[in-house]
């Protein structure tokens, strides 16, 4: 009984390893495109996070939630530029990407400070951003 459960994580192993996510697919113009947004949505979540503080609402967490909406839309457009690499590479990037504009706001006299939850807020919106994408590879599948 236990070969059996064995056989059947491997066989699924081997289904996941073999369905590559819906934008691998892309064309090299596609990629570079996607790859062009990442860079311009990288420098302006760069030059947002370390300018100087702003005053901001008292609505509880908005600052986490912008957060986590600017990593997801950061993190859609990355996927697919660095099709080639494993998307959990991609995400680890883009999650020191984030702890590091983090811990330079530390660093900086800025009126900003290092928050760990920011970097929490940042890094589940780039997993969302890869849960997004396998959503669509299984939709993309399944229509067609």
């Amino acid at each position: 009984m236990d070969n059996r459960a064995i056989d059947v994580t491997e066989q699924k192993d081997n289904i996941v390893e073999k369905t590559p996510l819906f934008y691998i697919g892309f064309s090299t113009n596609l990629r570079r495109f996607f790859l062009g947004l990442t860079a311009i949505f990288a420098f302006i979540i760069a030059v947002k996070s370390l300018s100087p503080a702003m005053p901001t609402l008292s609505i509880s967490y908005i600052d986490k939630v912008a957060h986590l909406c600017a990593y997801l839309l950061l993190g859609a457009v990355a996927l697919p530029a660095f099709a080639s690499v494993k998307p959990i590479f991609v995400w680890a990037g883009l999650c020191v990407f984030g702890a590091s504009i983090e811990i330079t706001q530390g660093l900086l006299n800025t009126g900003r400070t290092l928050d760990p939850l920011d970097g929490i807020a940042n890094a589940t919106g780039a997993l969302l951003a890869v849960g997004i994408w396998i959503i669509i590879t299984w939709l993309a599948q399944k229509f067609t």
